[in-house]
């Protein structure tokens, strides 16, 4: 299942790569899709504050008595990015989810228009884990961020990460996928797929699909998806703590507000 998708994944960017180049506008986008970043970064001297709600409980799990999930604990997230010059910013996020922080810095490389078919950037950054019991608590990082425009309506995304130390992991790699559907208005369908680590015994593909809005200064996103993990180590490790399996759905959103705009 896991190298099917990674398959169809890399047959549709070698696709939109390859597709007679035109010249289309950036992404109505910022700096993330769900848990992935993407190829652009937040403009000069402005602040991003990040609100990420996780909901523990599966809906199948919930049921009604439960209201699928939305009774349950929830793992939150808070962040603050900021916009540099040359194309650069930086972020720091903690994560209640073995209290976990992550420090990053994204350089995009290239811009897609009629010079370059794709967008690359690079990220840079380490996790912190901070919960007690926990052993190994420094991991480093490094993603590239591969982003095509296919139409004006699609947004393509490969994102190959290499992460130091997962919960269980050293050395560990994985390649994200992503892709944004726009809609007329402001509205957005987004989705991201991690291959289960071929690494981690018994893992899970993990799947993600959410809904965005885009207001100014805003973006709201409701989520689905099967796996609670929003930071690097936890994503390209297939490895999270308690794990997850392939048909479980969790709700949960995405707030974004950005100073000035």
């Amino acid at each position: 299942m896991r190298g099917k998708v990674l398959w169809v994944a890399v047959l549709c960017m070698a696709w939109a790569v390859l597709a007679p180049s035109q010249v289309l506008p950036e992404p109505q986008l910022y700096d993330r899709l769900i848990n992935y970043p993407t190829h652009l970064v937040l403009p000069p001297s402005t602040l991003q504050v990040l609100f990420t709600h996780r909901f523990t409980q599966s809906i199948s799990d919930a049921g009604a008595g439960n209201l699928w999930g939305l009774d349950s604990a929830a793992d939150i997230g808070l962040g603050l990015g900021l916009g540099f010059g040359h194309n650069l910013e930086a972020q720091l996020y903690r994560s209640s989810f073995l209290k976990q922080y992550e420090l990053s810095g994204k350089w995009t490389a290239l811009r897609q228009g009629s010079a370059s078919p794709v967008g690359v950037a690079l990220r840079l950054g380490t996790d912190y884990r901070a919960a007690t019991g926990v052993t190994d608590r420094w991991s480093y990082f490094g993603q590239v961020v591969v982003a095509r425009r296919a139409a004006p309506w699609v947004d393509l995304f490969l994102v190959p990460t290499y992460v130091t130390d997962t919960p269980t992991l050293t050395n560990a790699f994985n390649v994200g996928i992503g892709a944004s559907f726009h809609l007329p208005g402001v509205w957005d369908i987004v989705t991201e797929v991690t291959p289960a680590n071929r690494d981690t015994q018994g893992a899970s593909v993990a799947w993600s699909v959410g809904f965005n809005i885009r207001l100014p200064g805003h973006d709201f996103l409701i989520y689905l998806g099967n796996s609670r993990a929003t930071v690097a180590d936890l994503i390209a490790g297939s490895d999270i703590p308690g794990g997850f399996n392939g048909s479980d759905v969790r709700l949960g959103f995405n707030l974004l507000r950005r100073f000035p705009e």
